[in-house]
């Protein structure tokens, strides 16, 4: 069985309150179980139903692991289904580190900084890859798409089989609903 790349393997994952930020963490953290891996979270999402910041700070390991939470420069991968929230925590990243980020902002603040300058921040950090997650959702007719394309690309780089990604993903939104089938649509999209 392929390993990953670091133990323990620290991701730390973004949104805002209804993108959908812990569902994806709980689909990795079952996925990685189901592949012999240990996983822990730690999450907040106490302001998420006003459009506030939610994250997740997952480890997976094979040995044991003492704690989930992220410190300065330890994570060696950020998904972010909102732009804005990948910047607050690039100092959470290793220099190494990937990040693979939802083109889609979700102004909650009166004074969101201007698109142009935001994506041009993220695109000049090393690692980083930005999707058009609404040209995406639009061609599969699906609005939760993008969450689940950015998961599909993090399952490149995981050790992970991809029978395992997909089983997961069925059982978490129901075997056979025209849900998963959309679901599973934006994951191989992701998964190329």
């Amino acid at each position: 069985m392929a390993e990953l790349a670091h133990d323990p393997y620290r991701l730390i994952l973004v949104g805002v309150g209804g993108q959908g930020t812990l569902t994806l963490a709980q689909m990795i953290m079952e996925v990685a179980r189901r592949s012999g891996y240990q996983a822990l979270q730690s999450e907040i999402h106490g302001m998420s139903q006003r459009g506030g910041t939610v994250y997740a700070y997952l480890s997976l390991s094979r040995g044991a692991i003492l704690t989930p939470a992220a410190m300065e420069a330890s994570s060696h991968l950020l998904i972010a289904l909102e732009p804005l929230e990948a910047l607050r925590y690039l100092p959470y990243l290793r220099s190494d580190a990937l990040l693979f980020v939802a083109r889609e902002p979700v102004r909650t603040l009166p004074d969101y900084p201007d698109e142009g300058t935001l994506f041009a921040a993220l695109e000049a950090v090393p690692g980083a890859t930005l999707v058009d997650t609404v040209a995406l959702a639009q061609s599969l007719r699906f609005k939760q798409a993008g969450g689940v394309a950015l998961l599909g690309l993090a399952a490149r780089r995981l050790p992970f089989d991809a029978e395992v990604w997909r089983g997961v993903i069925a059982e978490r939104f129901g075997p056979g609903t025209a849900v998963t089938e959309k679901n599973l649509q934006a994951f191989a999209h992701g998964l190329g």
